[in-house]
């Protein structure tokens, strides 16, 4: 049902949403768009239903440009957790089809236009397409018939959603070869995982694997790579030799190794549940220039996942892909193996 990784991963339960790459800009649709806002609001809608109105699920959609889905909804008033979409809507939209395609849009769009009082209508159909590409890229649709509805539906219950990825960040191949890849993140992150980059940027200096912080933000980024957790941490203006890679990076240090294990020649699942809450127990902001390693403890603490599955989650990840799913036991040349290989293997196990 779900057309892509991170949603299939999700099944319900996973959860720094990406946007879509927007195929348009912005203003020319603006006025169209607010006379469906217009015909959404408070006074004319349920707004703990929002999604049986097809005006509605136009205006999120139109108002990508500048929100997400969850955007949509406080600007209308309406609670950000809403029942999900009914077939009937995507039926009203699709005029009865069984897929929502690049024309059936133009025209549902046109047609809510025309039953909304005093509205202003698109200046072109062009907007309309690139709102459909978006449509498109998200639920990972490009270039065929048409969306349907289980994925039309999936796009207004977890586009806003911290974690949940696009299918592609565009339709178009060019921009979307370029684009930043999207982190997928189990919802139970909480945003800790952000928070642990962050503190390793105030240790990237002296190596991926060299410090406790760079280590643990690899880890959460098990379910993307290191490679864009290089790029996603190095200022655009370090460039060409000077920006490294996983394959440029040390081997995993065996004091960093010891000091998560406390000593011990395997590195558990209470190992790495201990390791990461320390990490975010009276936090390192970074100070000064990036590499410049002048950060300082701040004495707070968290964010914290929701629960300590978060940390189960990557560490069975991890413990697929160097063959200990019986234990989670890990030795130290395994996992750094793991941290050095993972990235280039295309290997994807799971426990």
């Amino acid at each position: 049902m779900f057309s892509f990784v991170a949603l299939a991963a999700f099944a319900g339960a996973l959860s720094v949403s990406a946007q879509v790459i927007s195929p348009y800009p912005d203003g020319p649709t603006v006025d169209s768009c607010e006379s469906l806002k217009g015909s959404c609001n408070a006074s004319t809608i349920d707004v703990n239903n929002v999604w049986n109105y097809p005006s509605c699920a136009l205006f999120a959609i139109c108002s990508t440009w500048d929100y997400d889905v969850v955007d949509s909804l406080a600007s209308i008033g309406a609670p950000h957790t809403q029942p999900r979409m009914p077939e009937s809507t995507f039926n009203n939209i699709t005029n009865g089809a069984d897929i929502l395609t690049q024309q059936s849009y133009v025209d549902a769009y046109h047609y809510q236009i025309s039953v909304t009082p005093g509205a202003t209508n698109a200046t072109s159909d062009d907007y309309l397409v690139g709102q459909y590409q978006y449509l498109a890229a998200w639920t990972g649709f490009c270039g065929q018939d048409g969306i349907p509805y289980q994925n039309f539906a999936d796009f207004f219950q977890y586009e806003s959603t911290p974690g949940v990825c696009p299918a592609v960040q565009s339709c178009d191949a060019s921009i979307n070869a370029g684009a930043e890849p999207c982190v997928p993140q189990p919802i139970t992150d909480n945003g800790s995982c952000a928070e642990v980059v962050n503190e390793c940027t105030n240790f990237i200096q002296n190596g991926l694997f060299q410090s406790t912080y760079c280590v643990l933000a690899s880890m959460c980024y098990a379910e993307s790579d290191t490679d864009v957790l290089i790029n996603n941490m190095y200022p655009s203006y370090i460039t060409g030799s000077l920006r490294p890679t996983t394959a440029t990076e040390a081997r995993l240090s065996i004091d960093v190794f010891h000091n998560m294990t406390g000593g011990s020649d395997t590195m558990g699942l209470q190992n790495a549940i201990d390791a990461y809450y320390g990490a975010l127990t009276n936090t390192w902001q970074p100070e000064g220039p990036f590499l410049a390693g002048a950060g300082y403890q701040t004495n707070n603490n968290g964010p914290y996942p929701t629960s300590a599955d978060y940390v189960e989650n990557f560490w069975s990840i991890i413990a697929a892909w160097t063959g200990f799913c019986d234990t989670l036991e890990i030795p130290y040349n395994n996992l750094a193996d793991y941290l050095s290989y993972a990235v280039y293997s295309n290997y994807h196990p799971t426990c």
